[in-house]
């Protein structure tokens, strides 16, 4: 057998040919799984993002056939919650003329006795036929097909190798010094644990990854598209893995997925005997798309039976045979999917204008200028808290990004590292520094927060290392037992002593005055104050209000932070943007533009607490006098919100006091926040469905129940239609990746979750491993999508509402291919209209049409309120019957 060095040694042009080959199947094979994102600054991500190119029905196919998992809930399931009355045989009507253009002829089908329609035979089809069967496990590589022990050595080797190279250990350095494989085959070859003819095959390996992954194709005789098959198996054979080192690529040196290719190949190549061969029916990719002749013949046998017909009558069968073969397994998914959705739909569509006095609870009067406005982030969690401001006292709110279109990059007073404050999909162009001028005070704080961290840090390392711990509890068991005891017993009163400790940060301010040129402050303003509609009508105080979650002992906080800040909290953006605003020279630029914000006006920069919904105001030292006032009103409806907001949501966390007012609620989330032992903190962006860009007016007053993310906007003020398409582009797409990661990690947590909490191991800052090995753990805890074995989070794909002319729309479908692949892919589903008076329009596959039924229910009922639990838990005997 001809060695890849031999090839290169006779013709030495082939070798660069080769490579590139091989890099590019790596290159196809990566795009099976998106990058994860470390935990420390957790971002959402479609797991699946590399199949947007493909209509979503052959993105079901192809992800069952390469993950071996569904996106979307079984047909037993979904039969379920039909049986349920959850899915309505109306929307299955609906779907079927949505997604079947032959569906939507009423033209009889006549067939000897047989008299019935496209939509009937495709109906009883969704009811009856033998549910689609799923392959089981994703591609098998070569040594799952021969060897499944090696295989399962292979994953192991691999993933203590990763662990170890991402982890907090010294092992860490070298890979960031001399890359993965150039590392591992240095140090793979001393591993005792290898037997000596696989370590002599490692150092024998070529320092080239790609001349490695080449070796390994030829041991197997495989090229094109099988090799790719290869490669893929192997990509996907620990997905969380190769999804980090996906990440990695972008950010460190040498780590990529050819080395973990490479590295993974080589094992296999020298695990396995020398004389292995694969089974002669090895094909990559495995599996089949086409039903067989019995599967065939059973579903038009079960179709029949429902309709009343006797297939064996034969233009009976074959047109039954013929009508099916519209709809194959994964078509019936996909219209069962879209029947779900359209309940979701009709939940949270805002009503056209001639029905909204009937259905839509009437908003809290306004007068003619409000008490105050504010601003809060587009996440679902807001939605709430905004409805519940507004009913209590004069206030406006509206919805925008919450890094409030200040791309910037933050550096903390304490000295900590900078961090990115920005949308992932944003490059933050300047750093704004938070300072002081109590310089003595600062460097006093500093200090102290300096040694805590040190403090806390040294004790991290005795705790990890080999023998220090048994030392380390001699010497101070004493005083952390006490302190363990008192932190799980009273974890509230442990934080609030911890904070009394703590030295007292001084007043600070940041500097996005001098770092941003008045231009880019006038932009940046203006751009902001366009895209909510704000151009106009300015309260006293206009709030801006980050978010952020103070949670205790959990991995996985970064994921409850801002999505629009990179994982981060919201904080520094709203006083940088806080300080743009209410900068003079800004202002008189704006006006020049149009936009006239009065002298009494004043931008107050805010954070609220997605735990606790407490709202601080960040720089209440730099109030003027002649603001208190109305500040401290606006602080008693922000106070009253709270706790509206909190009794309303309190009852949908597990383990709240069953009954309790809103008191009770509020010290039950402060525990919540504190307690480290607590794995239900909040429910995050659970139930999130819909993506609503338009003016508040045409949701005020409805309950939403935390499912929507609100985007203010007025056409009127965007003349150009730029706000828009940023909304499109941005945060649009933002939200998509949350409301995906949601889904697949609720219907897949096996395959695209973290799995449990209890269970977790983290490793370093990246990640998480179910126990003490295996593949990293990718997306959501099950903890933040369900209870027990129930899920609480509906998987549905993002529902899109947008007010705004349609050829405005069409503009940016048509120029933006992210976008355009989303809506004409059936990723998202989006419908329009221009003014509240038109009904809503959804854009198919044959452009904008109307959507009959898509009216909002009477009853805005919240999604915990009618039990959801019931509808998305297992298939049972008892919710079957």
């Amino acid at each position: 057998m001809t060695s890849i060095a031999t090839v290169r040694s006779a013709d030495p042009a082939v070798a660069p040919q080769r490579r590139a080959a091989v890099r590019g199947w790596v290159a196809a094979a990566g795009r099976a799984i998106a990058p994860h994102f470390p935990l420390e600054a957790f971002i959402a991500r479609n797991p699946v993002a590399g199949y947007e190119n493909l209509d979503h029905e052959e993105a079901l196919r192809l992800v069952a056939r390469d993950h071996g998992v569904l996106l979307t809930f079984s047909e037993d399931h979904f039969r379920a919650l039909h049986a349920q009355q959850r899915i309505s045989d109306d929307d299955l009507i609906a779907a079927l003329n949505v997604t079947v253009r032959e569906a939507r002829t009423p033209q009889p089908v006549i067939a000897q006795t047989l008299v019935t329609t496209v939509t009937e035979v495709l109906h009883h089809d969704l009811l009856v036929s033998p549910p689609v069967h799923l392959p089981g496990s994703s591609l098998p590589t070569p040594a799952l097909r021969i060897a499944p022990r090696v295989h399962q050595r292979i994953d192991d080797l691999t993933s203590r190798w990763l662990a170890a190279a991402f982890g907090e250990s010294a092992w860490a350095e070298p890979v960031r010094r001399e890359g993965l494989w150039v590392t591992w085959r240095r140090l793979a070859a001393l591993d005792p644990a290898l037997s000596r003819r696989v370590r002599a095959g490692i150092r024998a390996t070529a320092p080239d990854p790609a001349d490695a992954i080449d070796a390994a194709l030829h041991r197997w005789g495989v090229d094109g598209q099988r090799a790719e098959g290869v490669i893929r198996a192997h990509v996907l054979a620990q997905p969380g893995w190769s999804a980090l080192v996906r990440h990695a690529a972008g950010t460190a040196h040498g780590v990529d997925l050819i080395a973990l290719v490479a590295i993974r190949l080589t094992y296999e190549r020298l695990l396995l005997p020398a004389d292995a061969e694969l089974p002669a029916d090895a094909e990559w990719p495995a599996g089949r798309d086409a039903t067989t002749g019995a599967e065939e013949a059973a579903r038009v046998a079960a179709v029949a039976a429902a309709l009343g017909a006797d297939p064996a009558q034969p233009d009976v069968g074959a047109s039954i045979r013929r009508i099916l073969s519209l709809v194959d397994a994964f078509g019936r998914l996909s219209l069962w999917q879209e029947a779900y959705e359209r309940a979701v739909a009709r939940a949270v569509a805002p009503p056209t204008a001639t029905a909204a006095a009937s259905t839509r609870p009437a908003a809290p009067e306004q007068t003619a200028r409000p008490a105050a406005q504010a601003v809060f982030c587009i996440d679902p969690r807001s939605e709430s808290f905004r409805r519940h401001l507004e009913a209590a006292g004069p206030i406006e709110t509206l919805g925008f990004a919450g890094f409030f279109a200040v791309p910037i990059a933050f550096r903390p007073a304490d000295g900590s590292a900078d961090i990115a404050s920005c949308p992932v999909l944003l490059t933050p162009r300047v750093t704004v520094t938070e300072s002081s001028v109590e310089r003595r005070q600062i460097e006093r704080w500093r200090r102290a927060r300096s040694a805590s961290i040190d403090r806390s840090e040294t004790a991290h390392v005795l705790k990890e290392s080999t023998l220090a711990p048994y030392a380390f509890a001699e010497v101070s068991g004493w005083f952390l037992g006490a302190a363990t005891l008192a932190r799980t017993l009273a974890p509230a009163r442990w934080r609030a002593l911890a904070r009394r400790l703590r030295a007292t940060k001084p007043p600070t301010h940041v500097d996005a005055d001098v770092v941003f040129s008045l231009d880019e402050r006038v932009l940046y303003a203006e751009t902001a104050l366009r895209m909510m509609g704000l151009v106009d009508g300015f309260a006293p105080i206009v709030l801006l209000c980050g978010h952020g979650a103070a949670v205790t002992n959990n991995p996985f906080a970064s994921s409850l932070q801002c999505g629009a800040c990179g994982g981060h909290d919201g904080e520094p953006n709203a006083r940088a943007a806080a300080m743009i605003f209410n900068d003079p020279a800004t202002r008189a630029r704006l006006a020049d533009r149009g936009i006239r914000i009065p002298d009494d006006t004043l931008f107050v920069a805010a954070q609220m607490d997605t735990v606790t919904d407490e709202v601080t105001v960040l720089e209440p030292w730099s109030i003027p006098a002649t603001h208190e006032t109305a500040l401290w009103e606006l602080a008693g409806h922000l106070d009253a919100a709270r706790a509206a907001d909190v009794a309303d949501r309190s009852a949908a966390l597990p383990g709240a006091p069953a009954g309790c007012d809103a008191a009770a609620a509020t010290r039950d989330t402060v525990r919540r926040a504190a307690d480290w032992a607590e794995a239900y903190p909040e429910w995050g962006l659970v139930g999130n469905a819909a993506f609503i860009v338009g003016p508040r007016a045409i949701t005020a007053g409805m309950n939403l129940g935390r499912r929507a993310f609100l985007h203010s906007y007025e056409a009127d003020a965007d003349p150009d239609g730029t706000g828009l398409e940023t909304i499109l582009t941005a945060p649009m797409i933002v939200a998509q990746w949350i409301s995906a990661q949601y889904a697949a990690s609720t219907v897949a947590p096996d395959r695209f979750g973290a799995g449990p909490k209890p269970l977790h191991n983290v490793v370093g800052s990246v990640g998480v491993l179910s126990g003490y090995g295996g593949d990293l753990r990718i997306g959501l805890p099950w903890q933040s999508v369900g209870v027990g074995h129930d899920p609480r989070h509906e998987p549905v794909r993002l529902q899109v509402f947008v007010q705004a002319p349609l050829p405005r729309i069409n503009e940016i479908v048509e120029s933006s291919e992210v976008v355009r692949n989303l809506v004409r892919n059936r990723w998202i589903t989006l419908r329009a209209r221009a003014a509240e008076s038109d009904p809503w329009m959804r854009f198919g596959p044959y452009g904008w049409e109307a959507e009959p039924g898509l009216s909002i229910d009477a009853q805005h009922a919240r999604p915990h309120d009618r039990d959801t639990s019931t509808l998305t838990q297992p298939l049972t005997k008892e919710n079957h019957s």
